[in-house]
């Protein structure tokens, strides 16, 4: 069933009608409400792009599909589709007469719509570009944001992406200014998405993991489909030889695979010789090293947003007094 959907939409209709008495441990639920039956079935009929079922209950996806693609127009702002056929393909756009209406699966919510700037006309902050909704490589929708993090995000508004704060007296670029709270999704109507049920939000987010992944988007890695950039550690520096007691350690060339901010900690590693690490959740912290001269060696360890971590080592020789 799960090759037919992937493959063949036009399909969809005779895949679902087993889909919907689809039960397995831990996954799908019997379904025996017809209007939500009628629902996941259309919800496969439009779906525009092929779905990768795999670990997926496809009831939640096929109710997913008909809340972002008929009950919302989610791609109508989070693509890049560019006029005259905006989200749709050329020949496939219904409000130039144009049918069957097909979406084109180039763009679809794969962000990168601009909205321009939010706050006053006087005092314009950055503009607000729609964000990537589809998965990326480790399978994480809605830009690699998992699904408590999707449920916290719609209900609350905060953008976990920190992506324009409010401007201050030391923050002051790409940030919107006051009083308007950048702490919070601007354009994304999360206020009106909030009053959604659970069940609802969970199939919204089970649908959005199925999607193809699209590269791009504000803040997006360059190879966010591929998993190119990898998680590394990178601490610096390496064997130099330094001779005042006080010196900084550098982590700031580690790169996270997923694009967002690191977490950092600096430790002694294990023989070396005691010495004092000041800020060492910073990527940049100071060591004040023992009486001792000799080698003094840092282990650096730095933990993406999906956990997974990275270790590298910076050595230095101290020969002052």
């Amino acid at each position: 069933m799960r090759r037919i959907i992937a493959t063949d939409l036009g399909m969809a209709g005779l895949v679902v009608i087993g889909l919907l008495s689809y039960s397995s441990k831990g996954q799908g639920q019997q379904v025996t409400d017809p209007e939500t039956q009628a629902k996941i079935l259309k919800g496969f009929q439009i779906a525009p792009v092929p779905l990768n079922m795999v670990g997926l209950d496809p009831n939640l996806v096929g109710l997913g599909s008909y809340l972002v693609n008929a009950n919302s127009d989610c791609n109508g702002c989070h693509t890049a589709g560019q006029p005259p056929n905006f989200e749709f393909v050329a020949g496939g756009n219904p409000y130039f007469g144009q049918h069957p209406k097909k979406v084109d699966p180039a763009t679809y919510l794969g962000g990168g719509q601009d909205f321009g700037p939010v706050g006053d006309p006087s005092n314009p902050g950055p503009d607000i570009i729609a964000r990537n909704l589809t998965p990326d490589y480790t399978g994480l929708a809605v830009g690699g944001h998992t699904l408590a993090e999707f449920l916290q995000i719609i209900r609350t508004g905060i953008d976990l992406d920190h992506a324009h704060p409010t401007c201050s007296s030391t923050v002051t670029a790409n940030c919107i200014p006051a009083p308007v709270d950048g702490e919070l999704l601007q354009i994304m109507p999360w206020d009106y998405f909030q009053d959604m049920t659970d069940h609802d939000l969970q199939a919204i987010y089970a649908y959005l993991s199925a999607i193809p992944c699209i590269e791009g988007g504000p803040g997006e890695p360059a190879t966010r489909c591929t998993g190119g950039a990898k998680t590394m550690a990178s601490a610096s520096p390496k064997n130099l030889t330094v001779a005042t007691r006080s010196f900084q350690l550098d982590g700031t060339k580690s790169t996270s695979a997923d694009g967002r901010p690191l977490t950092y900690l600096w430790t002694l590693a294990q023989g070396s010789l005691p010495a004092a690490i000041l800020q060492a959740t910073t990527s940049t912290p100071t060591v004040q090293f023992g009486l001792p001269r000799g080698i003094y060696t840092f282990q650096l360890t730095v933990t993406d947003s999906s956990g997974k971590s990275s270790i590298d080592f910076a050595t230095v020789n101290f020969e002052g007094n």
